[in-house]
C-alpha cells in the first residue's frame, strides 16, 4: 500500500534521518550559502559516511604492530638499507648528492555511494629518476614553468599568472608503471597511535603513478584525476624534501604508529586513526597539510567542495638562524631516536 507523507511529515523524517546519523546536532538555516535542503542532504552524506567504516575513509590493511620495539627495530633496518642503497647507486653513477628532485602530484578520486560529491585525494611524490620517458618528463617540466613555486624558495619569481596546480592527462600518467612514487595518503582506522591513519607500507613506498589503487577501500580508482603541484629541489641537485622525508615531517618524529614519548609537536594532526574526523581531519586536510606546511605549495584542492574545509595552520619552527617559519620540519633523527628505550615508546 502506498502512503503519502505531508510536507510536515517530510520534513520531521528528514531531521529524524539527520539526527539519527549525528546524535544531537544543531543545524544553521544556511551554510555556507548552501539552502536548508543542500544542506541537509551533504550532511545526510557525511552522516553515512561516517556511519559506514569504509566510507568515511577506513584504511587498506591497518594492522596495530603486536610488538612495538621489534616493529620500531624493523623499520629503522629498514630505513637505513634504503639509504644504504641510496648511497651506493649514487657512488656508482659518479655521485655524491644521492638527492634529486621530486614532483609532488595530488591524485583524486570519487567515494563510492556519494553520488561522485565526495572526494578523497592523497599526495605522490616521484624522484625524477622513476621516469624513464623522457617525453613525459619534458612535458612536466614545460608545466612547472606555469605553477606557483614554494614558499620556502626564496629565490624563484613569483607572479600574479601562476597557477597552483595543473591537470595531467590520463593517456600520459597512465604509462607511467615504475614503482619509484611514495603515496601518502589518510583515513580513519580503530588505532590510537601517532600516524597509524596514514599507511606506510611497500606498496605505498613503491607506489608507480599509473596506479588507480588508494589507501582506502571505498575510493573508486577508475575515476583517478591527477594534478601536478610542483617540485622539490632542482635538477640533479640536493636540497629536494623525498617522499620518505615528507612522510617522516608529517608525521613528526612518528614512525608507522610508533608514537615517540609525546616529545615531538605534531604536525596540524597526530594522524592517528581515531583522529579522523569527516569535517575537521579528514584525508584531504592530511593532504593539504603535506602540500602546504611540509612543501610550501599551494593547498588549493581542484573542486572538491563540502570535502575540503578547512584551511590548515601550519606550526611554527624556528629555523637554523633563529628566525620562525610556519613549516613541518624534519625531525632530526639522532642517536636518542634510534637507541630509544622501549618504555619511552606508549601503545594505546
Amino acid at each position: 500500500q502506498n502512503t503519502k507523507h505531508t510536507p510536515q511529515k517530510q520534513k520531521k523524517s528528514v531531521q529524524t534521518m539527520t539526527m539519527s546519523l549525528f546524535g544531537p546536532l544543531p543545524i544553521p538555516h544556511r551554510i555556507a550559502g548552501f539552502s536548508l535542503t543542500g544542506t541537509l542532504f551533504i550532511l545526510i552524506l557525511l552522516g553515512l559516511a561516517r556511519h559506514d567504516l569504509h566510507s568515511r575513509g577506513e584504511i587498506l590493511g591497518i594492522d596495530t604492530p603486536s610488538s612495538s620495539v621489534s616493529f620500531f627495530a624493523e623499520e629503522q633496518q629498514r630505513h637505513h638499507d634504503k639509504d644504504v642503497d641510496a648511497e651506493a647507486s649514487a657512488i656508482a653513477a659518479g655521485s655524491s648528492r644521492p638527492k634529486d628532485s621530486y614532483y609532488v602530484f595530488l591524485q583524486k578520486f570519487p567515494l563510492k555511494s556519494s553520488f561522485k560529491m565526495l572526494f578523497h585525494t592523497e599526495v605522490v611524490v616521484c624522484p625524477r629518476e622513476t621516469f624513464k620517458d623522457s617525453e613525459f618528463l619534458n612535458m612536466l617540466d614545460g608545466k612547472l614553468n606555469t605553477l606557483s613555486p614554494s614558499r620556502f624558495d626564496e629565490t624563484s619569481v613569483r607572479g600574479a599568472s601562476k597557477s597552483p596546480f595543473v591537470a595531467i592527462d590520463k593517456g600520459q600518467w597512465s604509462k607511467q608503471s615504475e614503482p619509484g612514487c611514495v603515496q601518502l595518503g589518510y583515513g580513519g582506522a580503530n588505532c590510537a597511535m601517532g600516524c597509524c591513519g596514514s599507511p606506510h607500507k611497500h606498496q605505498n613506498t613503491n607506489y608507480a603513478l599509473s596506479s588507480q589503487q588508494a589507501v582506502i577501500e571505498n575510493a573508486m580508482g577508475g575515476y583517478k584525476e591527477l594534478y601536478l603541484y610542483g617540485v622539490s629541489g632542482s635538477a640533479g641537485g640536493d636540497g629536494g624534501i623525498s617522499g620518505e622525508d615528507a612522510y617522516k615531517t608529517v608525521c613528526h618524529g612518528h614512525m608507522n604508529a610508533i608514537e615517540m614519548g609525546g616529545k615531538l609537536p605534531a604536525c596540524v594532526s597526530n594522524w592517528a586513526g581515531r583522529d579522523y574526523n569527516p569535517l575537521t581531519n579528514n584525508c584531504n586536510t592530511f593532504t593539504s597539510t603535506i602540500l602546504k606546511c611540509v612543501y610550501g605549495l599551494s593547498d588549493a584542492k581542484p573542486h572538491l567542495g563540502v570535502s575540503d574545509m578547512i584551511n590548515v595552520k601550519c606550526p611554527a619552527e624556528k629555523k637554523e638562524d633563529g628566525t620562525e617559519i610556519d613549516q613541518c620540519v624534519l625531525p632530526k633523527m639522532d642517536e636518542t631516536f634510534e637507541l630509544i628505550d622501549k618504555d619511552a615508546i606508549t601503545l594505546d
